[in-house]
């Protein structure tokens, strides 16, 4: 069964039909859980998503961490595959054991258009991980604007706190001047402190960022 596994994570479409024609068992998992589904989605072999799909795969089966097809496809950014998944009735909304949906996997690889069709699916922006992390906290980390972009104008939100009381603003205060300008322009509250006392102000200035602390300090004012 291992060989169907390693010929949809090598997508050899011609190999998986014929291991499903000899009889190979569609759902079987290997160690890790991973599926023949899961491995090709992964790798983003839309031809051998279709044959599994077609076969039989289960298509939210879990591997041991909790993973999808549909969270591997979004994280690697393989759009069509996802839509593929998504149209097979993937639920958008199933999280990982550390609480991640496939639109969280998806920000923090910044696979931005990923995200746009996850949306459209119905992908709440607004999921929490197990850490009270939000997509646009990941986006935020990351220092990526036009993400952080597509995420506010699917509706997250800009004051959403997570176990640390740590909002999306002191994810962003050591990046740059206009993640900072953007995510205030969204409501994003300069002055709130985190659990420990952490602001954006504070974390902008502990890190060097002069720019933005001058922007931040600014709007306080």
């Amino acid at each position: 069964m291992e060989d169907l596994i390693m010929a949809a994570l090598s997508g050899d479409a011609a190999r998986v039909s014929q291991l499903l024609a000899a009889g190979a068992d569609v759902n079987h998992a290997d160690g890790n859980g991973w599926t023949a589904l899961a491995s090709a989605a992964g790798r983003g072999h839309a031809s051998v998503v279709e044959r599994l799909l077609a076969a039989g795969a289960a298509v939210d089966r879990p591997d041991v961490k909790g993973l999808t097809a549909l969270m591997r496809a979004a994280e690697g950014g393989h759009v069509a595959v996802a839509d593929r998944l998504l149209a097979a009735k993937a639920k958008v909304e199933q999280a990982d054991n550390k609480g991640k949906t496939a639109l969280m996997r998806a920000a923090e690889n910044r696979r931005g258009e990923m995200v746009d069709h996850l949306v459209k699916a119905g992908a709440n922006p607004n999921h929490a991980d197990n850490r009270g992390k939000t997509a646009l906290m990941r986006a935020a980390l990351g220092g990526d604007d036009t993400l952080v972009d597509r995420l506010l104008d699917a509706g997250a939100d800009a004051n959403r706190t997570d176990a640390n009381g740590w909002t999306a603003l002191i994810c962003a205060a050591s990046g740059d001047t206009a993640l900072v300008r953007r995510l205030i322009g969204a409501g994003a509250d300069v002055g709130h402190a985190a659990k420990d006392g952490t602001t954006a102000l504070k974390r902008a200035t502990a890190s060097g960022h002069t720019a933005v602390a001058a922007l931040l300090s600014s709007r306080r004012s």
